[in-house]
């Protein structure tokens, strides 16, 4: 609380409970009419609008009736991810029946280079090592 006569922000912490009743509100007669003033205030936005029925009852038939009607964007919308499947399956659909192309036709010289080299690497033994067999085989 301010030291001479309350804030409005303080009477709004009092309205909505944050803050405690003191005597002051009691004694000083400008801030009691200030307190009134603002409990009439928040009684009168509190309470329910003032609407005939009719008016009401005529949003209600709107309302319903526009969750009865389908959007019209949304025939598109549903369509999109069919669309999307479609052509993923035409793509794979796609990839899959393109032949593959043949390898070339391999000549004799390039079928032996072939086998040289695939059974060099799938000896399990270094190829540095080969010098160390020359001298065990030329000591027999």
């Amino acid at each position: 609380m301010s030291k001479g006569h309350w804030t409005s922000d303080e009477m709004i912490d009092l309205l909505y409970g944050l803050k405690k009743r003191d005597r002051h509100l009691e004694e000083c007669e400008q801030c009691a009419r200030q307190w009134k003033a603002l409990l009439e205030r928040h009684a009168q936005h509190a309470a329910a609008p003032s609407l005939p029925s009719e008016f009401l009852a005529a949003q209600r038939r709107s309302i319903y009736t526009r969750l009865g009607r389908v959007p019209q964007h949304a025939g598109r919308v549903l369509w999109a991810p069919a669309i999307a499947a479609a052509a993923c399956v035409f793509a794979v659909v796609a990839f899959l029946a393109h032949p593959k192309p043949s390898p070339p036709p391999v000549d004799a010289a390039d079928a032996q280079f072939l086998s040289e080299v695939y059974s060099m690497e799938q000896s399990a033994e270094p190829r540095a090592a080969e010098p160390i067999h020359a001298l065990f085989e030329g000591g027999r």
